[in-house]
């Protein structure tokens, strides 16, 4: 009975021990396997992730290369520019030696004009001497011009002259055009006076453009007048309407003023030689309203000879 007991009891033994070691074995396997996946995570890349970093590397390395080609872009025009720089400082200093040239040709000049100017100055007074001694008289043959009625009008400068024995009231045609001359009545008063005068329209023509431009008013019992020449002085002047508010006395060659169409021209000698129409030196000769008054002169005096022929 002993001997028994004693091989069962060493069978149970090696059949624990078989069982330890198969749990050891199993145990340093999963050891294993854990410790290689955590070595396997730490020192290698899923596919997947290769993929994305590699995408995100082509995209970085893009970027660069854009951002290289704009540096090169800049920097190309940075030396366009540098070379535009250099040309422009070459045209400055060119530009500034011709400036100095002509600074130096002007100068000369300048002293030239300046004594020229100052010698006209000194003769001026004696020029003007005439024409200032009798300004009052002269100006009282300017006058200011509306059409009527009041609705229609806007103002302009005439003037009276003397012609045959009879006085006219002279003006530029174009302010007759504008002012519905066909139709339209006209009014005017003299410089020192408050009267209105109405005068009958002769005629007009209204080409400023080619200097033929002037229009012809008459009525009984006006006097006076300036006289007329055809002489050119070295110095024209042109007389203006105290009621416009403009240049009273001013030489033909300063700057125009709007209202001062139909003024008188006048020489040296305070004589009328033309009607101011358009600007600076030019102005319509006074022979053409000679002319115009001749014809109505011979027209009138036509019709009476008929009429006293039929009567």
């Amino acid at each position: 009975m002993k001997k028994k007991k004693s091989k069962s009891f060493r069978g149970c033994f090696l059949c624990r021990s078989l069982y330890k070691s198969i749990a050891a074995v199993i145990l340093f396997v999963l050891c294993i396997v854990m410790t290689g996946c955590s070595l396997i995570d730490d020192y290698f890349v899923k596919k997947s992730e290769y993929d994305s970093l590699q995408a995100q590397l082509n995209d970085a390395n893009k970027t660069a290369d854009a951002q290289m080609e704009k540096i090169r872009e800049i920097e190309n025009k940075n030396e366009a520019l540098e070379e535009e720089k250099n040309k422009t400082g070459e045209e400055i200093d060119l530009l500034n030696s011709q400036v100095k040239e002509l600074k130096s040709q002007l100068d000369a000049k300048s002293i030239q004009n300046l004594e020229k100017q100052i010698e006209k100055l000194e003769g001026q007074p004696k020029k003007l001497k005439n024409l200032l001694n009798n300004i009052n008289d002269l100006l009282k043959n300017v006058y200011i011009g509306s059409s009527a009625p009041e609705e229609l009008a806007y103002t302009f400068t005439a003037f009276t002259i003397s012609y045959k024995a009879k006085t006219y009231i002279i003006t530029a045609g174009h302010c007759v055009a504008d002012n519905y001359g066909k139709e339209g009545t006209f009014k005017f008063k003299a410089n020192f006076s408050d009267n209105w005068l109405y005068p009958d329209l002769l005629g007009y023509k209204a080409e400023f453009y080619n200097l033929d431009d002037y229009g012809v008013f008459y009525a009984d019992g006006m006097s006076g007048g300036f006289e007329i020449s055809d002489k050119k002085t070295e110095d024209q002047f042109l007389l203006g309407s105290i009621d416009k508010g403009l240049s009273i006395v001013r030489n033909l060659g300063d700057s125009s003023r709007r209202g001062e169409s139909g003024s008188p021209v006048v020489n040296e000698d305070g004589e009328v030689i033309g009607i101011y129409v358009v600007y600076g030196l030019e102005f319509t000769p006074i022979q053409l309203v000679l002319n115009i008054i001749d014809k109505t002169e011979i027209k009138r005096l036509n019709l009476l000879l008929i009429k006293s022929g039929t009567d």
